[in-house]
């Protein structure tokens, strides 16, 4: 599903009318509110293998979790975004 952020009214639009929820879908595993509730502001999920690949969604459960700071999350992905078709996203993404 692609997604493409206008308005901050759009998005928290979007947010609450189940479009957070559809994104998602099908990247949950049993107990994955219990891993990420513990998770502070400055940590995300790392994966392995990537949630992407064909192997992850053949088996989300068997996936390699870990927490990580988020700057290694960011860094992380703009390297496979420059791998992958050179093109760099900056620090958070293309706005």
């Amino acid at each position: 599903m692609a997604l493409t952020v206008g308005t901050p009214a759009e998005w928290l639009s979007w947010i609450f009318s189940g479009g957070l929820q559809k994104f998602y879908e099908g990247l949950r595993w049993d107990g994955w509110r219990s891993e990420v509730s513990v998770l502070d502001g400055r940590q995300g999920l790392s994966f392995f293998p990537p949630l992407w690949s064909a192997e992850a969604r053949q088996n989300l459960q068997a996936t390699s979790r870990r927490a990580v700071p988020m700057a290694e999350l960011l860094s992380l992905n703009r390297d496979s975004c420059l791998q992958l078709d050179g093109a760099d996203p900056g620090f958070l993404g293309v706005a």
